[in-house]
């Protein structure tokens, strides 16, 4: 039986892979291509803070997110995140055994997303670690600059988690305006994409609107995205629908 912690380069799986046991595999899903170049930097970091190489897993078919949404002609939707399929979850699917026992990074402060993932997948063996040391998002970043790491440079730049830049799981104005400002050639990108599948990825005055749409709003993003191996939503249909 193996134990396998689900690193993400964000802060909180980081410590989880630190408080893992010794003997387990700390595994990324490969979406470097399409995250701040400072992930690199972050998960060097942690394989020399935790004594052990991340082992990177990748799709058999995608390079990037921007792959994904070119060729399957699908973002978001009801559905939930193609990326997300395509990228995370079907290589964890690939890679882990039934008798997996398997730690995510969801802290003490997310009870309802662990209750979510739970009901969703009771056919995994799941160990909380987070949630049995009492650590919290900021109890994370903490033992992290405890530690001498810098948090990877997503967190400094106002975004509450590391994923892709331009998560297209997003629909918070305030979010969409802080890619627009750190990323403009990101964000251009994703208003084409969009346009082009139709896809309505921004959420504004209650009505969803496309990218190109959206007005000039405070920068401070106001979402919590979750995005990795643990994402919950079946596989989607290829096409574009909207939530």
């Amino acid at each position: 039986m193996r134990t396998v912690v689900w690193f993400s380069c964000g802060a909180a799986s980081a410590c989880a892979a630190k408080l893992a046991p010794p003997w387990a595999h700390v595994v990324y899903c490969d979406t470097l291509a399409s995250e701040h170049p400072d992930n690199a930097r972050f998960m060097r970091d942690v394989e020399e803070w935790i004594g052990q190489p991340v082992q990177v897993i990748k799709s058999k078919h995608f390079d990037s997110v921007d792959d994904v949404f070119e060729r399957t002609k699908y973002m978001s939707g009801i559905k939930g995140a193609r990326c997300t399929v395509e990228m995370k979850k079907i290589p964890r699917f690939n890679f882990q055994h039934p008798d997996d026992t398997h730690i995510f990074g969801l802290t003490a402060d997310e009870g309802p997303r662990i209750r979510n993932f739970e009901a969703n997948n009771p056919e995994l063996n799941l160990q909380w670690i987070l949630r049995e040391h009492g650590l919290t998002k900021e109890g994370c970043y903490q033992m992290l600059r405890d530690a001498g790491i810098a948090l990877p440079v997503m967190y400094s730049l106002g975004f509450r988690n590391n994923n892709c830049i331009g998560c297209v799981k997003a629909t918070s104005a305030k979010y969409w305006e802080n890619v627009r400002k750190h990323f403009p050639d990101t964000f251009d990108r994703r208003a084409r994409q969009s346009r082009a599948i139709g896809v309505r990825l921004a959420r504004y005055k209650g009505e969803r609107i496309f990218l190109d749409e959206l007005p000039g709003v405070d920068s401070a993003p106001e979402e919590d995205i979750e995005c990795g191996p643990i994402c919950i939503s079946p596989t989607p249909n290829a096409g574009s629908t909207e939530e």
